[in-house]
Order: structure tokens, then C-alpha cells, then sequence
């Protein structure tokens, strides 16, 4: 990487530093740009090449649900002792845990993120690899439950639609903690799981 580059690069993470601090500590709608540009110590044209307040908070959510699956991606590398599967809902729910923690270790500024996402302005990892990257660990643990890859497959895109319903469902509502989308989910592993290998599925 090139001198310049790596500047370019460190000044980027210097004011998407300072956004989280401040979204964290002030809220998304108490904070402007040009705050953030003090706290970067950039001009505010620097802050707005990096993106506006919206896009820098998708981007800041998109890097933690991508350090998520990072943390995990160890326990799958080829070689590893695999763990013998225990009951399915509670696999499941342990694939989902990290992502309701993250959602709910700061409602408001889920909230805020929720509702920028459906404006459908900003491209967001979420809805694209990150997606994917989810809906093939949730199928491997289908697999590892019985579930034939077909199966698994189609499971992993009813699960993970699921999930994201139920976030954007309890961000609607005001909720302020994961009891409902647990909830929601274990029902659909019931359903899934009584239905398995019928047509249906």
C-alpha cells in the first residue's frame, strides 16, 4: 500500500472512530458532521468524502456484524475437532445470540440503523455477503442436524428472513429486549424441524 493510501485509509478510520464515539455517547440525531470532523480532527468535506451520517453508521454496523462472524470463523477452519451437535433450537439460537447482542447493546441506534436501511439508499453487507455468509453457517448446522443440503438450504433462507423480520418487527414496536425475536425463532425451528423432509420444506 501506498504512502498516500495508507493515509487515505487511516484518516477514513479516524473519522468513522470518531462517529461510533459520538453515536454511542450522543445518538445518531444529536450528532453532526461537523462534530464528528472535531473529534477526527478532519475537515467536515473529510468526513463527508467517507460518507454522510447515514451511510457511516451502515458502515459501522456492517464492520461489527462482519467482526461477528470473523470471531467465529476459527471454529470452522478445516482441521479443527468438530463438536458433536446438541439440540438444534439451541445451536441455532447460539448462531444467532451475538447478532441479537450487538442489535440490543444499543436499541437506538439499531432503531436508527433499521430505519436507514429501509430507505434502500445505502448498500448494506447485511443484505449481500454478509447475508450469505450467515444463511451458509445457519444451513451447516442444519446439516450436521440431518437435514439434507436442499433442505438446509432453503432452511437457512427461512431462518435468516426470519431474523431479520423479527429485528425490524421489534424496532418498529419499541422493544427493548430479544425475548420476542427468540421466540419468534425457536417457533420457526419447531416449524422447521417437524416438517422435515416433507415436500413443504
Amino acid at each position: 500500500m501506498s504512502t498516500r493510501k495508507a493515509q487515505r485509509e487511516a484518516t477514513r478510520e479516524r473519522v468513522l472512530s470518531a462517529a461510533e464515539r459520538l453515536f454511542t455517547a450522543r445518538g445518531f440525531g444529536s450528532t453532526t458532521v461537523r462534530e464528528i470532523a472535531a473529534d477526527a480532527s478532519v475537515s467536515v468535506g473529510t468526513v463527508m468524502a467517507v460518507g454522510d451520517k447515514a451511510a457511516i453508521l451502515v458502515e459501522l454496523f456492517d464492520r461489527r456484524v462482519a467482526a461477528l462472524h470473523a470471531a467465529r470463523a476459527p471454529m470452522d477452519e478445516p482441521g479443527r475437532a468438530a463438536t458433536p451437535p446438541g439440540p438444534l433450537t439451541d445451536e441455532l439460537l447460539a448462531v444467532f445470540e451475538p447478532f441479537l447482542a450487538l442489535f440490543y447493546s444499543d436499541v437506538d441506534l439499531a432503531r436508527q440503523y433499521a430505519a436507514t436501511l429501509v430507505t434502500g439508499k445505502y448498500r448494506a453487507a447485511v443484505f449481500t455477503e454478509l447475508a450469505a455468509v450467515l444463511r451458509r453457517e445457519i444451513g451447516e448446522v442444519l446439516m450436521r442436524a440431518g437435514f439434507p443440503p436442499e433442505a438446509a438450504a432453503r432452511g437457512a433462507t427461512t431462518l435468516h428472513l426470519a431474523h431479520l423480520g423479527s429485528l425490524f418487527i421489534s424496532a418498529g414496536t419499541g422493544a427493548r429486549d430479544p425475548s420476542k425475536p427468540v421466540e419468534d425463532l425457536i417457533s420457526v425451528v419447531e416449524f422447521l424441524t417437524e416438517n422435515q423432509g416433507r415436500d413443504q420444506l
